[in-house]
């Protein structure tokens, strides 16, 4: 290793005495060559504890599309904490973040504010069984729409058919109550057939249908739908009385300012935001059509949380999407653009190597994976074939010796902080590790 990783390592031994494995969130333990601490951001750039210095393509796995430290969020923030931190009551910023998404989200018609991607996926799943009556969820393999039991299911596998008797989905962790499947179907993405013959088998139990509108996660990111596929979920929904449920936690405010009904033009009943949303600040939301939303208060629905629009984190997201949304979105579109200029480098670079490297984007996001299977990448289970996970470790660490911070799974995001010589520094960096990986 090229960089000195010193004191990280000796606070992950001191953390591991009191902190399961050293870390607060699961995915933060797959890093190489482990864990890392960090000490500061600004911009493109973040330190860690030993002083490396790193392009940061992770960027807080999302949230930071204006980049580390923006002064004006960081202005809002200190503002509110000095005027009022907690109320446990209402602010006007609320109103005016609702409105907000309300004006660039068109099936945003009336908004609620909780403060994880999982809370709002969880209050989404539970306004569609009100609002239907019914229990199951159509949910797709590969797809993540956090941890909780109710819709952990069939994450990493489909429908597993047991010995005489009916199919069963995978559960993500150990935990989990085996009573919570019975309501969960999981399916391939992309697979159209597969939504019709689930449909055909529960019918009218199906409340609804989440799908991330682009698939975002783990090492089978940045999968685009098929042409036609969102809209045919939206037919379906609509023949079968069933919730058509959209998680933008990652793709709402980074793909289009308007989400996925700007972006594919298919609008979903119910919507959840979380990361790309925030800016930083620890904030989600849940938004949809005013008949489904109002069951929160013209119904026995409940939604509660202390920690609710708390007021710091949305003046936070107020400044943030203010940002994003002032000059038609300059900056997003600054964003996209530099991003097109990475994935560019980067396939070009994947062209001249003789490492199976496949580059796969979408609006400010790119994933880079070495696999080997000359398949196209559709759904989680062909994107799995021949993942060579050893290379992808290798890259990890070759990049990051190398001042380039991406997740270990390769996935990239693009900020507004990012200029164009980031990305010349970056494919330049890029380039040596492929060739570091091409001599072991």
């Amino acid at each position: 290793m090229s960089n000195s990783y010193k004191i990280s390592e000796a606070l992950l031994g001191r953390a591991r005495a009191v902190i399961p494995g050293g870390v607060s969130s699961g995915n933060r333990s797959n890093w190489t060559p482990f864990p890392l601490y960090y000490a500061r951001g600004s911009g493109s750039r973040v330190w860690d504890v030993d002083d490396n210095e790193y392009i940061d393509y992770v960027l807080g796995r999302g949230p930071l599309i204006l980049g580390h430290g923006e002064p004006e969020v960081i202005d809002a923030v200190c503002r509110q904490l000095r005027t009022g931190q907690f109320f446990a009551g209402q602010t006007e910023a609320e109103i005016e973040l609702a409105e907000l998404i309300s004006s660039v989200v068109s099936n945003a018609e009336m908004v609620r504010f909780c403060n994880s991607g999982s809370e709002a996926v969880h209050a989404c799943i539970r306004l569609a069984r009100s609002a239907t009556g019914r229990e199951k969820i159509i949910r797709f393999a590969g797809h993540y729409h956090g941890w909780y039991d109710g819709i952990a299911w069939g994450f990493s596998g489909v429908d597993v058919p047991l010995d005489d008797g009916p199919s069963f989905p995978v559960p993500m962790s150990l935990g989990q109550p085996s009573s919570d499947a019975s309501n969960i179907v999981a399916i391939e993405w992309n697979d159209s057939q597969a939504v019709v013959n689930a449909f055909r088998t529960y019918g009218g139990e199906i409340a609804a249908v989440i799908t991330e509108p682009i698939m975002f996660n783990g090492f089978w990111s940045n999968i685009q739908p098929f042409e036609r596929f969102l809209g045919f979920l939206r037919e379906q929904c609509n023949a079968n009385g069933a919730l058509l449920v959209f998680d933008e936690v990652q793709t709402g405010f980074r793909s289009s300012l308007g989400g996925a009904a700007e972006h594919f033009g298919v609008a979903a009943d119910l919507s959840a935001f979380a990361k790309a949303l925030s800016g930083g600040v620890c904030l989600a939301a849940f938004a949809g059509r005013k008949e489904v939303m109002r069951r929160l208060v013209e119904t026995n629905t409940v939604h509660t949380g202390t920690y609710n629009a708390y007021p710091p984190a949305v003046v936070g997201a107020l400044k943030h999407l203010t940002l994003l949304a002032a000059s038609s979105g300059a900056r997003l579109q600054q964003v996209h653009q530099h991003a097109a200029m990475l994935e560019q480098g980067l396939r070009d670079l994947a062209g001249q190597s003789q490492l199976p490297l496949l580059v796969r984007a979408s609006p400010g996001a790119i994933t880079t994976a070495f696999r080997a299977a000359a398949s196209p990448v559709i759904n989680h289970r062909s994107a799995a074939k021949g993942l060579d996970y050893s290379l992808q470790r290798a890259w990890h660490l070759a990049l990051q010796d190398r001042g380039i911070r991406i997740t270990p799974e390769g996935l990239w995001y693009v900020s507004a902080a990012h200029s164009a010589n980031d990305v010349a520094i970056t494919l330049n960096a890029a380039q040596d590790a492929l060739q570091s990986l091409s001599s072991l």
